[in-house]
């Protein structure tokens, strides 16, 4: 696939196969001969190289989210009348803040931070730290685990924690977070919007755990550092934040962080079984486990890539793209460009510059829940060498078939303690 695709200078930037067998050689090609590669079906840029993106995503006057993200939003616009398809996921009149840009977006950022400052993160922390334990526990040496389990679980975990949602609900908001998944991904129009119906339940939900927590105030309950809790108190336009959008806040929550955070999860079992030589510098000195974490992120890419219109006429590192167009923000690409990071097909925990990745993007959209992605993958890191001496593949592993997400479906691990 990929070397076909230099030989005939076509990148099926829409195709999932392209992504899963080894797109490489073409983002290398893209980044020399292309760095602004036109995909004319979309009427996109391409955009490869790690400066022009960050260049691209600190410019949020110029490239916009407000008309969508992904390229099926962007495909099927024209045939839902010029509207955006997702939308249709989200309550009425919620603002969603991934789409909307400054200064609006400043304005909700500011109201939903507190829930992701260090205090309310310490608060969930435990928790946690406790659900890993358990999970890992039970594993014996020379035990096979289907990893995906144990990765899938503690976002899921986190983010009932985060949200202010019962503990009772877990099984509930994976499955909700599975289907959210369908955002972004390779799917017709009436898929998508037969998989918004879908959602009404979801929303009611939301809907119902709200008005849960306004009861337990009412009736002289603490105010806590959820998100529920700090959106209920937050003060936004004069006045306090409506409900459509302190349930859309909850399901965007519940979206953006479950996929991505057990991507990562994912790939720090991939890759430390891949590289053994690695987890075992990392036995011997714990202090590289922070630098570890950065340079999973920057392999793994939870989100490959994401789009942004542009508003009006621009030139970037020489390009000129006009208003009305797009660009494609491809991240995986970025986060593998030689001009960027030494060597950078080479997995390194010691590298000096993994921090430098683009995995949670940049500028003003950068990603609100970053802090807990990272906390999360050092808590299973630190657990997984307390327990394990190492670790190995013990099957293929399945990868996501997906145009936007960068993980697996099945990651079978083999355990020694």
């Amino acid at each position: 696939m990929a070397d076909a695709a230099i030989a005939e200078r076509e990148v099926p930037i829409e195709d999932p196969d392209f992504y899963v067998n080894n797109p490489w050689s073409t983002f290398a090609w893209m980044q020399q001969e292309k760095p602004f590669y036109f995909y004319e079906p979309l009427n996109m840029y391409c955009i490869t190289r790690h400066r022009d993106i960050r260049e691209i995503a600190v410019q949020a006057d110029i490239f916009s989210n407000e008309r969508g993200i992904f390229p099926s939003e962007i495909k099927f616009r024209e045939q839902a009348g010029d509207a955006n398809p997702s939308e249709g996921f989200w309550p009425k009149d919620g603002e969603l803040l991934g789409y909307v840009d400054p200064p609006r977006h400043g304005e909700l950022r500011r109201v939903a931070t507190p829930a992701f400052s260090v205090d309310a993160l310490a608060a969930v922390e435990g928790p946690i730290r406790a659900h890993i334990d358990k999970l890992l526990g039970g594993i014996v040496d020379g035990q096979t685990v289907e990893w995906w389990d144990l990765a899938a679980a503690v976002p899921i975990e986190a983010a009932c924690n985060l949200i202010g949602l019962p503990a009772t609900d877990r099984a509930k908001v994976q499955h909700w977070s599975d289907e959210l998944e369908k955002l972004g991904a390779d799917v017709s129009l009436e898929e998508l919007q037969a998989a918004v119906a879908d959602f009404a339940s979801l929303q009611q939900y939301i809907t119902d755990n709200v008005h849960r927590c306004k009861a337990e105030r009412a009736a002289g309950g603490p105010s806590g550092t959820d998100l529920i809790s700090v959106l209920l108190d937050a003060e936004l336009d004069g006045g306090r934040v409506s409900m459509a959008t302190v349930i859309t806040y909850a399901m965007t929550a519940m979206a953006a962080g479950s996929d991505t955070t057990r991507a990562l999860l994912l790939g720090i079992a991939h890759q430390f079984a891949e590289h053994p030589e690695q987890w075992e510098l990392l036995r011997k000195d714990r202090s590289l486990v922070k630098n570890a974490i950065e340079e999973v992120l920057r392999w793994v890419t939870p989100a490959r890539a994401f789009a942004r219109f542009i508003k009006k006429d621009t030139v970037v590192n020489g390009q000129e793209m006009k208003a009305g167009q797009y660009v494609y923000q491809m991240y995986m690409a970025g986060n593998r460009d030689p001009e960027a990071f030494v060597n950078p097909d080479q997995f390194d925990i010691t590298r000096k510059d993994a921090s430098r990745h683009i995995t949670f993007g940049a500028g003003p959209h950068i990603c609100l829940g970053a802090r807990l992605a990272r906390m999360e993958g050092a808590l299973m890191l630190n657990a997984m060498l307390d327990r394990f001496t190492r670790l190995e593949l013990a099957g293929a592993p399945k990868r996501v078939h997906h145009i936007i997400r960068n993980s697996w479906d099945s990651l079978p691990i083999k355990f020694y303690t």
